[in-house]
């Protein structure tokens, strides 16, 4: 057995000392992830796999979550990859406020630090452009806010009022739940925030939300497709431990959709935009 041990080491090593490195080095340097849903469009596309750099802000030990070295931390407008608190599943979001952000989010209008975010729309050629099936039932705006500008995807312009909008059906909806366990998800920011995150899970209406502070080590997340997607208005703010690297480019893309076939031109593209906001809608 020994010597068989030995011949299948002598014979192999090199192929398995490959793996292993690369397997450390997916672990702690970079990693491609696959993106699983639409949450983030029109920027990320279900299907892509996306180049995560996880030095970016440390040094983890392989495999683990410990950091034995920090040299910066995740700024307003990265796109991160995370285990999500709720179930622990790989989620890919945009950061939207850092501990400390005063965050009040009205009608799908953003508000930092009572600086409001500008919405600019897509021009009709931008939109038609665009990676995404059918356009014409979305709204694509340039969102600018304290220096960051990213695409975002809404269902109706921002400051439209929510059909399901309703202050008295939403308390007392909220008062009859059992509401308590979204307590943790909340991260002591009050009942306020809990009800919230309770009543976004159980109806998906969250183009409003209460204003709240960002608790020290705790990051807010959002998906550029505002009205589709499952992120911090849902399961709460992401600990600084979970944030595993930032998401750089595409390194190639299937459709998901069309028998998985490839989207070419999707192969080592940035997840950037241009910087050119055309017409800008206020506040």
């Amino acid at each position: 057995m020994r010597d068989r041990l030995l011949k299948f080491w002598r014979d192999w090593r090199g192929l398995l000392v490959f793996f292993a490195v690369m397997i450390l080095f997916r672990s702690a340097v970079a990693d491609w992830n696959q993106v699983p849903s639409g949450s983030m469009k029109p920027g990320i596309l279900a299907g892509d796999r996306i180049v995560v750099d996880k030095l970016a802000w440390g040094l983890r030990v392989p495999f683990t979550a410990v950091r034995v070295a920090e040299w910066s931390d995740p700024a307003r407008g990265d796109v991160v990859t995370f285990d999500n608190p709720v179930d622990g599943r790989l989620f890919i979001k945009r950061v939207v406020a850092v501990p400390g952000d005063r965050v009040e989010w009205n009608r799908n209008r953003l508000t930092i630090n009572g600086k409001a975010a500008t919405y600019a729309p897509l021009k009709a050629g931008e939109v038609g452009g665009l990676p995404i099936d059918d356009p014409g039932r979305h709204r694509f705006y340039r969102e600018s806010l304290l220096g960051t500008t990213r695409v975002v995807m809404l269902d109706d312009h921002p400051g439209a009022r929510d059909p399901h909008e309703n202050v008295m059906s939403r308390l007392l909806g909220s008062a009859t739940r059992n509401c308590e366990r979204y307590a943790t998800r909340a991260a002591g920011t009050g009942r306020a925030v809990t009800n919230a995150i309770c009543r976004c899970e159980a109806a998906g209406v969250c183009s409003t939300f209460p204003a709240f502070t960002v608790p020290e080590g705790k990051y807010w997340m959002m998906g550029d497709n505002r009205d589709n997607s499952s992120d911090s208005r849902v399961i709460g703010f992401v600990d600084r431990q979970s944030i595993y690297g930032r998401a750089h480019a595409v390194a190639f893309s299937v459709d998901t959709d069309n028998y998985y076939w490839p989207r070419f031109e999707r192969f080592f593209t940035a997840l950037d935009w241009p910087a050119d906001l055309g017409e800008t809608l206020a506040p």
